[in-house]
C-alpha cells in the first residue's frame, strides 16, 4: 500500500488546528483593567442554607486593578452570624487573577480601616455575576451585610499589624 507523504503534513496541521480551537474558544477571559461594575452588589444572601454569596452587576472575580501590583487588592466582604469572610481578587500570573479566601477578623468595614485576617476555612467559587464564600462545616443562618472593597498594603507599624487598610468602598448592601 502506498502513501501520499506529501498529505501528511496537512493531515497533522488540520488535527492540531481542530483540537487547540476549542481549547482557545472557551478560555475564560480576565481584565486586568478594573471594571467597577464587577463590583457592584445588586443581590446578596444564602445558598443552600450554608454558602454565602454576592451577586453584582457585572462578571464577579472577572477584572482587577493590576496598577496595584504586590501592593494592593479588591474584595467581596460578608458578614454573618459567624463571622466575617473575605474573598480577594488580586494579580496573579499572566493575565489571570489571584483569588483567596480568609476569616476576616475586623469587624468595621470604613475607609482607611485596618483590616485583620487570618487562614479560612473556605474556597472562592465564581459563576457569571455571583461569588460564593465554599466553606466547611461554617454552620450559618444569615448574612446580613456585604461590601466589595480596595484594600492596599502599606508598612505594618504599631496601628496596624498587617498594613493593609481599606482604600476604597465601591458598594455595599445590607439586609
Amino acid at each position: 500500500m502506498k502513501f501520499n507523504t506529501s498529505m501528511q503534513p496537512w493531515i497533522l496541521i488540520f488535527t492540531v488546528a481542530v483540537l487547540l480551537v476549542p481549547l482557545v474558544a472557551y478560555t475564560p477571559s480576565y481584565a486586568q483593567e478594573l471594571h467597577t461594575t464587577d463590583y457592584l452588589i445588586t443581590d446578596f444572601g444564602l445558598r443552600d442554607s450554608n454558602t454565602p454569596f454576592i451577586t453584582v452587576q457585572g462578571k464577579a472575580g472577572g477584572s482587577y486593578d493590576a496598577s496595584l501590583g504586590d501592593e494592593g487588592y479588591q474584595a467581596y466582604v460578608f458578614k454573618t452570624d459567624k463571622g466575617n469572610f473575605i474573598i480577594s481578587v488580586s494579580e496573579g500570573f499572566g493575565t489571570k487573577p489571584y483569588y483567596s479566601a480568609n476569616h476576616l477578623l475586623t469587624n468595621d468595614i470604613t475607609l482607611n480601616e485596618c483590616l485583620d485576617t487570618e487562614s479560612g476555612r473556605g474556597e472562592p467559587a465564581f459563576h457569571e455575576h455571583t461569588v460564593e464564600y465554599r466553606g466547611h462545616n461554617l454552620n450559618l443562618t444569615d448574612v446580613n451585610q456585604v461590601y466589595t472593597i480596595q484594600v492596599t498594603s502599606d508598612d505594618p507599624d504599631d496601628e496596624c499589624e498587617t498594613g493593609e487598610h481599606v482604600s476604597k468602598i465601591f458598594s455595599q448592601m445590607t439586609k
